[in-house]
């Protein structure tokens, strides 16, 4: 008998607790933003080839800066390699030449590990 009087007390709880709350017709929409719920707190999504091109180009000419010689710095991006030519200053030998490509390839290699960075160097 007892038994019963708890299953009965439990289901009744149980209704109960169903009705608590109003239902709401409100759908959720999402904003138009092509993300679809998703939040983009990390806009910088991670890929294969990157999407801020202006920012690697920008960071690139940064990490050159310090080797001497380098008049000016080109980057062109095809896919996954990019491809630097770096403008060196007239009269240097060509093993300073030589010093200047390696130690850019060098650089840029290891901080930019998601692309296959090809350097030349002109005058």
């Amino acid at each position: 008998m007892w038994k019963l009087l708890w299953i009965g007390l439990f289901g009744a709880a149980i209704m109960l607790g169903g009705c608590a709350r109003e239902a709401s017709d409100k759908a959720q929409t999402y904003h138009n933003d092509g993300y679809l719920g998703y939040t983009n707190t990390n806009p910088n999504l991670l890929n294969r080839s990157g999407t801020l091109y202006e920012k690697d180009i920008q960071f690139m000419g940064e990490l050159l800066e310090p080797l001497k010689g380098i008049r000016k710095t080109e980057v062109a991006f095809n896919g996954d390699d990019a491809n630097v030519t770096l403008r060196v200053e007239r009269g240097l030998s060509d093993a300073e030449r030589n010093r200047i490509r390696a130690e850019a390839q060098n650089i840029l290699q290891s901080n930019f590990p998601r692309y296959d960075v090809h350097v030349k160097v002109r005058s």
